[in-house]
C-alpha cells in the first residue's frame, strides 16, 4: 500500500517521472538478474528503481519540465528530490532499508562530485551504483519536452567517455552486455 501511495503521488504530479521510474525498475530487475543477485537483493533493487525519484513530487512541475538548462537556484531545488525521496521512503515502515539507500545514493558519483553527500568509489552502495548507471542511461535515451532521445549507442558512448569517472565502468560493461543480449534476442524473434 505504501508503494501504491508513493507511485500514485509521483504519477499525479509528473507522469514522466513515473514512466522513467518504471523503466529504471525494469532495467534494474534485468541487470540484477544478469549480475546473479539473490532474490532479496533483486526485490530491493527493483523497488529502489520504482521509488528512486518519488521525491520529485515535491519539486515544482515547471522545474521538472523546464525547456533548457536549469539555473543554479533551480538546480538546487531539483537536487532536493533525493532528500525528499529518502524522507518519503523512511516514513514507510514496510519498505526495506536498501530501497532508501538506493534512493539516497543514485546521484552520487565515483569521483566524489555527486550529491547529496559527495560519496566516492566503494563508499557508494553496489545497488546504488547499478541504479546510477540505469538512471543515466534512461535519462539520456528518454524523450523529454526539452530534448529528443539519444540512440542507445550514443548514450553508452557518453557514459563510457564523457562521464566515465562518475559511474562504475566494470558494471557498465555488464549492463552493455545485457543490452546486447536483449537486442540479439529481439532480432532473433
Amino acid at each position: 500500500n505504501d508503494f501504491k501511495v508513493l507511485l500514485n503521488g509521483v504519477r499525479g504530479h509528473d507522469n514522466y517521472s513515473c514512466v522513467h521510474s518504471l523503466r529504471v525498475a525494469i532495467f534494474l530487475s534485468m541487470f540484477g538478474h544478469t549480475m546473479g543477485l539473490e532474490n532479496d537483493d533483486l526485490l530491493v533493487l527493483s523497488c529502489g528503481g520504482l521509488l528512486h525519484d518519488v521525491g520529485k513530487m515535491s519539486i515544482p512541475y515547471e522545474v521538472l519540465n523546464k525547456p533548457g538548462r536549469l539555473n543554479d537556484a533551480e538546480f538546487t531545488v531539483m537536487r532536493k528530490h533525493v532528500t525528499n525521496t529518502v524522507r518519503y521512503i523512511d516514513a514507510c515502515a514496510t519498505l526495506p532499508k536498501g530501497i532508501g539507500i538506493i534512493a539516497a545514493q543514485h546521484h552520487e558519483k565515483l569521483d566524489g562530485t555527486g550529491y547529496p553527500n559527495g560519496l566516492k568509489g566503494r563508499d557508494i552502495n553496489e545497488l546504488a551504483r547499478m541504479a546510477a548507471i540505469v538512471d543515466v542511461f534512461s535519462a539520456l535515451t528518454d524523450r523529454r519536452c526539452y530534448k529528443e532521445p539519444m540512440v542507445p549507442e550514443q548514450a553508452l558512448r557518453i557514459m563510457r567517455e564523457s562521464i566515465a569517472g562518475h559511474i562504475d565502468q566494470s558494471m557498465l560493461r555488464l549492463f552493455v552486455d545485457l543490452l546486447l543480449s536483449c537486442a540479439e534476442a529481439g532480432a532473433a524473434g
